[in-house]
């Protein structure tokens, strides 16, 4: 079985890894010359030329195209793979292009496609579907939560260190959130929300969890549509750093060229990192919860391997064929959850 990863970054390289584990042979594609410089070994082409991808797809014949690309080139690789009949899964991240990409899948997609299948969204929504199915009928509450920490707490005052694209983090905490209150969809501003949450990690946790936006994807509208009343997803911080973070966005009105400056060089990661997933659903005498703590290790952060490998754990699934069937376009609920479980623990993550 073959995979094509295009974009060979950071979650590139790690969903690389993955997808070597689970036994498929793995080609990457991107534009930068030294991307595969520190893995010689892999199988890489490097073209400046964006409609190369489509040739590699020609020549290479994938099981699976992941892309692992900056959410503003997605869509055209998914046009390739879709004109192809190659199955197609990405990171995801912008609900825009994710349901322009869906929409195609719908109409022409001849193999299955899924988008939205990093960490948030990706693993923490697919959590919230497996309660969702094991509680059943009479769900009204569904409780999403991710945080991407440094592995012991420091770099005071924001208690933080960067672990992901900045760009990314600053969108998530301005821009306005979808909710479900009462079974009505909301939009409600960033960072509002903020309430304590607990993993029992360690003594005097100090943990928070406030509204952000990009990590529910679709999850919320579909569980509206099932009658659940309330639905929500939301960030894990060091506590003080919501306070801290909302009064320099809206109280000073910083530029987003001001917050990245602030990021990148007050928030660098010294210690390792730890990522943090939660999903609760509760039913009128029932509550389904599911806690995943991943750490890092020599090779790859934490969130590296919680993002990179949830999506590897799908798209294996997906080139062995499991997944196809009489559609296209797919949803976190059509993930055989024993399945993506038992590849997440092959690479080393417990669910």
């Amino acid at each position: 079985m073959k995979a094509l990863v295009c974009g060979y970054g950071r979650m590139g390289k790690c969903i690389h890894n993955g997808m070597q584990k689970l036994d498929f042979e793995v080609v990457a594609i991107d534009s930068y010359s030294e991307a595969n410089k520190n893995f010689p070994e892999t199988k890489f082409i490097c073209t400046p030329e964006f409609e190369d991808i489509e040739k590699a797809i020609n020549y290479f014949q994938p099981d699976i195209l992941i892309s692992s690309l900056p959410y503003h080139q997605l869509l055209k690789v998914a046009e390739y793979a879709i004109a192809k009949g190659v199955r197609y899964c990405d990171l995801g991240g912008r609900v825009d292009v994710s349901k322009k990409i869906n929409d195609l899948a719908a109409k022409e997609a001849k193999k299955p496609v899924i988008t939205d299948l990093g960490l948030a969204p990706g693993l923490v929504n697919i959590l919230a579907e497996w309660g969702y199915s094991t509680i059943g009928e009479g769900v009204d509450t569904v409780n999403m939560f991710v945080g991407g920490l440094p592995a012991i707490k420091f770099n005071p005052p924001l208690n933080y260190a960067v672990t992901w694209s900045i760009d990314g983090l600053i969108n998530e905490y301005k821009d306005d959130c979808e909710v479900l209150v009462d079974g009505e969809l909301r939009s409600v501003a960033g960072m509002e929300g903020c309430q304590k949450v607990d993993f029992g990690l360690f003594e005097d946790e100090n943990l928070e969890a406030f509204y952000t936006s990009g990590g529910a994807a679709h999850t919320i509208k579909t569980m509206q549509e099932r009658g659940v009343k309330n639905c929500s997803y939301k960030t894990i911080r060091y506590e003080g750093h919501r306070d801290l973070i909302k009064w320099l966005i809206r109280d000073c009105d910083l530029t987003s060229d001001c917050l990245e400056s602030i990021f990148a060089t007050g928030c660098q990661n010294q210690y390792g990192d730890i990522v943090l997933v939660k999903a609760e659903v509760k039913a009128k005498d029932l509550t389904w919860n599911k806690e995943v703590i991943v750490g890092y290790d020599h090779e790859f952060t934490a969130m590296q391997k919680s993002t990179s490998y949830s999506i590897a754990s799908v798209a294996a699934l997906m080139g062995e064929g499991k997944l196809d069937g009489n559609y296209n376009q797919l949803n976190y609920s059509d993930i055989p959850f024993e399945d993506f479980k038992n590849n997440l623990s092959k690479l080393g993550i417990n669910i």
